[in-house]
């Protein structure tokens, strides 16, 4: 593999479209012929109406796009739009300038056409989706042992644009995993009231984890935005497989080491809640708030979660994990999630 792959957290690759479409094989074979750009604050990366032979992802730093008619756009290394290729279109329809120091992947994309189409093309293997899946920051610290496991039981659901994969209000009953295709999240205003679309999940997001940890329904519902494909894992399969591994607990003595070393101590209740009362030195985020938040917080940092009782405070923890970050529980919260 080329020095790109070396370079770039595979969990980052496989929430970059189209790179999510390709079986592992032809992503290696992408990423042989890669490279990363680095590039200065107020260097010009290409221009309006310019021919260019790359397909370009903004790995960090931040870039601003230019029209002919000096509109302007943002884009941020975080954000859901960095996603997509930077203005994959030839001749570009912007000016590309580095706001900040950037770094880019750069593929040819003459071959990147290429290699889709042999993709698209080839019969899918069988673990082709669960393979891809597993790229995941989340599942590379998981056991080898689990690691098999988690392969045997993950089970492949095609699904139409339009679909609900799951509704609000009922039962839940399985861990998805989204691995082709985009979803819209909506939640109702109150009881009776219209859904409200709240954000979108891409290939490699995932969701069900707070109804499963709790024990209580969807909260929001889930559509398909077009054609696309998905894994599922039933509640006690996810909670075995995927929550207990990353379920840790410590005493308030080892906060105040853990802190001393540099982690955040980090309380998911409401604000409300945490103006009344809470543990100095702690940091407030809501975990609703946390659901948006997540992919900006430092992965350089050890969290440390309290607030709440225990198993919302559990599924803070996997929604961190599943970012890759360390994450433990302060050990005053309930440990009912390990009855499953």
């Amino acid at each position: 593999m080329g020095a790109a792959s070396q370079l770039i957290d595979p969990g980052h690759i496989s929430q970059l479209t189209p790179l999510n479409r390709l079986t592992p094989p032809l992503l290696d074979e992408a990423l042989a012929r890669a490279s990363i750009e680095r590039h200065p604050p107020g260097r010009r990366l290409f221009m309006h109406n310019e021919r260019d032979d790359r397909t370009l992802f903004l790995l960090s730093g931040q870039l601003v796009l230019y029209n002919d008619d000096g509109a302007s756009i943002t884009l941020k290394a975080e954000s859901s739009e960095a996603r997509q290729p930077v203005d994959d279109t030839s001749p570009h329809r912007y000016t590309a300038l580095a706001s900040t120091s950037v770094s880019l992947l750069s593929l040819d994309a003459a071959f990147l056409r290429e290699l889709l189409q042999r993709n698209d093309t080839a019969p899918p293997g069988e673990d082709t989706h669960i393979n891809a899946a597993l790229t995941a920051p989340l599942f590379s610290r998981l056991p080898k042992p689990h690691l098999q496991v988690l392969k045997k039981r993950l089970v492949h659901q095609e699904a139409n644009a339009g679909e609900d994969i799951v509704r609000e209000g009922t039962p839940a009953e399985y861990y998805y995993l989204v691995t082709a295709g985009r979803c819209r999240v909506s939640r109702r205003n109150g009881k009776g009231g219209t859904p409200t679309p709240q954000y979108e999940l891409s290939p490699g997001d995932g969701f069900g984890e707070g109804a499963l940890i709790t024990g209580k329904a969807y909260d929001t519902t889930v559509t398909m935005i077009e054609k696309g494909a998905l894994l599922r894992l039933s509640r006690g399969e996810f909670l075995t497989l995927l929550v207990r591994p990353f379920i840790k607990w410590i005493s308030f003595e080892q906060v105040m080491a853990q802190q001393r070393r540099g982690a955040i101590l980090l309380d998911i209740r409401s604000t409300g809640a945490f103006q009344k009362r809470h543990i100095a030195g702690s940091v407030n985020i809501p975990l609703m708030t946390l659901h948006h938040c997540a992919p900006l917080l430092n992965k350089a940092r050890t969290y440390i979660l309290c607030g709440d009782g225990g198993k919302r405070t559990a599924s803070a923890a996997f929604l961190l994990a599943r970012q890759g970050m360390d994450t433990c529980i302060l050990d005053t919260e309930v440990r009912s999630v390990h009855a499953g």
